[in-house]
């Protein structure tokens, strides 16, 4: 964990401790270990102490969950996110998130990551300490439920997402979304298209029998032409927009 990450930890613990978003006056460390066991948890003020200070900084998942349940927060605010929770949204560990990143996110032209891979770059990476091919193995199969922040924190930089992502239901939809129209569009060859079409702009004809043929594919019952047509139009007579 860089240093940056460290503070950021402590000190959006500390300000809540000190302005509360769920009641008037501060918290003291044993009031809020008190709630916090009240809530199911378990955690000492000792521990809530040496968060707030710095000198503990990688709590499990589920310390960051009884903190955010009891300070009226999201969990996905310790790491980056928004703050807000909604009535009744499930804001824990997801399972589902990691094992969705393994299957959608890698090189192309290969397979998904194996564990020993993303162990391997993690441990290489060094600002998340290191983290075992077997324990990556327990988190997928949901045998383990309670990563650490730095374990958190590292699969999220080696997937390319923000940490909150394993916490946050609105975020991972969004970001599932575009994992999605970035698989599709990589099969449809369309981000090569994409990438050639940078290095070196085709004419407005040739852009125009892509954008037939892009429409035509994805949806083959509608006429697409004077939709497309329209769009290049419109694009043209945009300032900066090219005409050749």
């Amino acid at each position: 964990m860089t240093d940056s990450e460290s503070a950021s930890i402590s000190s959006l613990l500390d300000g809540l401790c000190h302005r509360p978003v769920n009641r008037e006056g501060r918290y003291t460390n044993v009031e809020l270990a008190a709630l916090v066991r009240a809530n199911g948890g378990e955690i000492t003020h000792t521990y809530i102490s040496q968060l707030r200070k710095g000198d503990k900084d990688n709590p499990t998942s589920r310390t960051i969950e009884d903190l955010a349940a009891a300070l009226g927060v999201h969990p996905a605010y310790f790491l980056g996110g928004r703050c807000d929770r909604l009535p009744g949204e499930p804001a824990q560990w997801r399972r589902d998130g990691l094992r969705h990143l393994f299957a959608t996110v890698h090189p192309s032209g290969r397979g998904p990551y194996t564990p020993e891979e993303v162990a391997l770059a993690i441990g290489r990476d060094g600002r998340y300490g290191a983290i075992s091919a077997s324990y990556i193995r327990e988190l997928l199969a949901g045998t383990s439920e309670k990563p650490r922040l730095k374990h958190i924190l590292g699969l999220a930089r080696h997937f390319g997402a923000p940490a909150a992502y394993f916490f946050d239901v609105v975020l991972a939809a969004r970001i599932d979304a575009q994992l999605e129209t970035h698989r599709v569009m990589e099969n449809l060859g369309v981000n090569q298209v994409i990438m050639r079409a940078a290095e070196e702009l085709p004419s407005l004809e040739v852009r125009r029998k892509v954008l037939v043929a892009l429409a035509r594919a994805l949806r083959p019952e509608v006429s697409s032409d004077e939709a497309v047509e329209q769009a290049l139009r419109s694009g043209a007579a945009e300032p900066g927009g090219h005409r050749t």
